[in-house]
């Protein structure tokens, strides 16, 4: 997650209905339902040993961990999707980030390719319906002179520990648990995600929930980034102002998270939820309030000043949202 927040106003999505809850379909002992913090601790310390950066040899370790982790929980459809990128083009993009065509585009085409990334997905299938799919997400790279413990070490750790809760619950459509890289570049990963989707798949989507940066040690709350076209002429671009276009631009992801005061909408463009928005998916990026600043993207983002019982309590709330989710949305 970049420190710098950039506004964008692009999209607008319906509200959700209520579902029946999952806890009918529950298999697994309620210990195991639960998220433990001893595994999120030592998923922390196993991808948080030093940065890694998008195209470093490091990142590679980290997803090769990710790969094994799923595989032991007994997930066997998993993909790795690998894209190249071209700097300057990227740049170009960043600079026209509300423009579809250009924003969505791969960089390396007809270009120098300057790296390459891999996004790791892995899906749970519905028995149900094997049609709509539901994502969430975080990136695992982190910057370049940081060992990303918070960015993203926690939102990494939240969507592997939600992995593994959610393995044996039926649910009535299918989820798919996807690790971005390239996000610390503006979202190369997830750009080539949602720019190789065809029509009819990103039909498919019902919503996606992105975690990023959630652990830092705090009392404050958390909130959930999205995307939106509604702007009026009046508006003010601070942080009142942010908050009434939020509300006028809430989609059926976002609105399940604000049920709690713990959370609260505001409008951004510095994370995953931001391509999806951009093809009107909706989409929702959970990170912690940063009204005090964040240690990121540098040598002080290290797992000392982290709080795992925040990464504990997104979890949490992602499985209580997870109940109210239509598969029809």
């Amino acid at each position: 997650m970049k420190k710098m927040i950039i506004f964008a106003l692009i999209m607008a999505i319906s509200v959700a209905t209520p579902i029946q809850a999952m806890a009918e379909s529950v298999t697994q002992s309620d210990v195991e339902m639960q998220p433990s913090e001893q595994n999120i601790e030592q998923i922390i310390d196993e991808i948080t040993s030093e940065p890694h950066p998008i195209n470093s040899d490091a990142i590679q370790n980290v997803k090769e961990y990710i790969i094994q982790y799923w595989g032991d929980l007994g997930y066997d459809e998993i993909e790795c999707q690998k894209f190249e990128y071209n700097d300057e083009n990227n740049e170009n993009a960043i600079r026209r980030s509300s423009q579809v065509d250009v924003f969505l585009a791969p960089t390396a085409e007809n270009a120098t390719i300057d790296g390459t990334g891999e996004n790791i997905i892995v899906t749970k299938k519905s028995s149900t319906d094997m049609t709509k799919n539901l994502i969430i997400s975080a990136h695992y790279d982190s910057a370049e002179d940081s060992v990303g413990a918070n960015d993203n070490g926690s939102g990494v750790a939240a969507v592997l520990e939600l992995a593994r809760i959610l393995k044996d619950t039926e649910m009535p459509y299918n989820v798919k648990f996807i690790l971005f890289s390239g996000e610390e570049k503006y979202m190369l990963g997830s750009r080539w995600y949602v720019g190789n989707l065809s029509e009819d798949e990103r039909k498919q989507i019902i919503g996606v929930i992105n975690i990023d940066t959630i652990a830092e040690k705090s009392d404050l709350g958390y909130m959930a980034m999205i995307e939106g076209n509604k702007r009026p002429d009046d508006i003010e671009y601070d942080d009142e102002g942010l908050k009434k276009l939020a509300e006028l631009n809430k989609n059926s992801m976002s609105d399940l998270f604000t049920s709690s005061d713990r959370f609260y909408l505001t409008m951004a463009t510095n994370s995953d939820h931001y391509p999806f928005a951009l093809v009107d998916i909706p989409a929702v990026s959970i990170v912690q309030d940063w009204q005090d600043g964040l240690n990121v993207n540098d040598s002080s983002d290290v797992k000392e000043n982290m709080d795992m019982q925040r990464i504990v309590e997104v979890i949490e709330k992602v499985t209580e949202v997870l109940s109210e989710i239509p598969s029809n949305n």
